[in-house]
């Protein structure tokens, strides 16, 4: 018999935003345009703490078919989200530093058969940015424990 795993819990207070967000695969600009180009989805979190940079997870769906994969769309996923939410959600308003904000790929556990083994992983992703688009992704796993203190939450004992 196998163990349904449960992943963890990355509600905090700090969470501003929880939603679908939805783009073009194929991880090029031009491709926004092409109608060709398949939708791809993930789930975007948004964290804002007092003086702290912004926090994005965008974590895969427990779905079969989410479009391109955020790690092969991670610099347009990014360069998306900025274009989307610079405005509002990651303005400099009310002590947030809305012109900085750390960006993580999340996968979560999913219970399927063909994920055994499959742990939840995290992972820092920083960027070079031009002025309009980011770039060049590096990527520096992180531990839940990490990611809690990032988003103001105490660890889960």
């Amino acid at each position: 018999m196998k163990t349904k795993l449960e992943n963890i819990d990355l509600y905090s207070p700090s969470l501003t935003l929880d939603t679908l967000f939805v783009w073009k695969g194929g991880g090029h600009e031009l491709h926004q345009r092409n109608p060709k180009c398949w939708d791809s989805k993930c789930r975007l979190r948004i964290y804002q703490a007092y003086l702290m940079p912004n926090i994005i997870i965008c974590s895969d769906l427990d779905e079969s078919d989410t479009g391109t994969s955020i790690t092969n769309s991670v610099e347009n996923l990014a360069t998306l989200i900025w274009q989307k939410y610079s405005k509002e959600e990651l303005s400099p308003s009310s002590g947030h530093l809305g012109n900085q904000f750390v960006f993580i790929e999340h996968y979560p556990y999913h219970n399927k058969e063909d994920w055994d083994d499959k742990e939840e992983t995290f992972c820092l992703v920083q960027f070079n940015w031009d002025g309009q688009r980011f770039s060049k992704p590096r990527r520096s796993p992180l531990t839940s424990n990490a990611v809690f203190a990032l988003i103001n939450q105490p660890p889960s004992k």
